[in-house]
């Protein structure tokens, strides 16, 4: 899965300098980063240590060392990063600055987590709403994780990398900040908010669709001829994946009452424009879908409709963030709970005078 970037953030012509070579002895502290130069390999490891000083950071670092996930830098890619299912191989673009690759890693790192579980994703075996779906819930979870991590570190006094990724994505960013500064981290709220708001970007919607176009063809190219007979047919519920994958302190943050509910409105069964059309020449054949009554046949037979561009369709309404809590005010908070759990346990352990105890007290002194 990529982590799209614009062309214009990626700087293709950066001058190159020659490569440090790499101190000798020493032993990077992820077995299987993979690096050319000292330079990258002190890029990785800051990125990591950030994520290790994070418990949603390092779980993903845990997950990955088990299933022995490689991870290097790429100066040609265009995304912010991408990892490859099928290869097992996580790569983080080297024009990245040192806090967006902090995302970026949680991210990409979240996909490989994902993927760990068993989750099946196949775009020319999938039906395309089974894969776009699908797809679109992975992305929308990563998201969500990164922020996480980067939220987990602004709490500590570095919002950085919080910063880095609400410049490019402030629609599921500050979603999930004010869910978790009501206290959505511990319950997935948080999670929950940047999950939906994730949904609210159609330029990003676009691209991944754009992205599932490609990855059909790319498919289609070394399949084999059972695989081109079922072509198209595989039903994946997105209920099943979300409840698989989309995990907060290990319990699903979305029921999967909710999940369907979600997905069963009309904007998530939509697809842009252009990739309409190529959905449709990819599956007339198929599914007998005739043109003269187009967008009825994919609706009735596919399940999808039509949306036009992101240019044409309204922006995101995206939420004013909450300031998060700063480490003096969460210890004062801190402070005031243990001393409220004090005092309650000192009321409980006060001697209790029984009604029996001050009636015959007031006896003996009548008496």
């Amino acid at each position: 899965m990529e982590c799209v970037m614009s062309a214009d953030i990626s700087n293709a012509f950066e001058t190159k300098q020659a490569a440090t070579p790499v101190k000798e002895g020493v032993e990077p502290s992820y077995p299987y980063l993979v690096y050319e130069s000292q330079e990258d390999l002190d890029r990785l490891e800051a990125a990591l240590t950030e994520l290790r000083k994070t418990k949603t950071g390092s779980q993903l670092i845990a997950d990955a060392t088990e299933h022995k996930t490689p991870i290097r830098l790429d100066k040609a890619m265009r995304a912010y990063g991408s990892y490859d299912e099928v290869t097992n191989n996580l790569k983080l673009n080297a024009n990245n600055d040192e806090n967006r690759m902090v995302g970026t890693l949680a991210h990409e790192l979240r996909h490989a987590q994902q993927f760990q579980k068993g989750i099946l994703l196949d775009a020319y075996l999938d039906t395309p709403k089974t894969y776009i779906q699908n797809q679109a819930a992975i992305e929308a979870d990563a998201s969500a994780t990164s922020c996480a991590v980067c939220y987990e570190l602004a709490l500590q006094g570095n919002n950085k990398p919080l910063e880095a990724l609400r410049q490019k994505d402030p629609h599921f960013v500050n979603p999930f900040q004010n869910a978790a500064v009501k206290g959505g981290l511990a319950d997935g709220s948080a999670y929950q908010a940047a999950f939906k708001g994730w949904f609210t970007d159609y330029m990003t919607r676009d691209s991944y669709d754009i992205l599932y176009i490609k990855m059909a063809r790319q498919r289609r190219s070394n399949c084999t001829r059972e695989e081109e007979d079922k072509k198209f047919e595989r039903v994946v519920p997105v209920a099943d994946v979300v409840e698989k994958v989309c995990t907060c302190n290990g319990k699903p943050y979305m029921s999967r009452k909710e999940t369907e509910e979600f997905f069963s409105t009309p904007d998530a069964s939509t697809v842009s424009f252009e990739r309409f059309n190529n959905i449709y020449a990819n599956c007339y054949q198929k599914y007998d879908l005739k043109y003269s009554d187009m967008e009825n046949e994919m609706k009735n037979k596919l399940g999808l409709t039509v949306r036009p561009h992101s240019n044409f369709m309204p922006r995101a309404v995206v939420p004013e963030p909450l300031p998060i809590p700063t480490v003096e005010s969460r210890q004062a908070q801190a402070a005031e709970k243990i001393a409220a759990a004090k005092q309650e346990k000192a009321a409980e352990n006060k001697p209790q005078i029984t009604v029996n105890v001050i009636l015959q007290k007031r006896g003996n002194q009548g008496k």
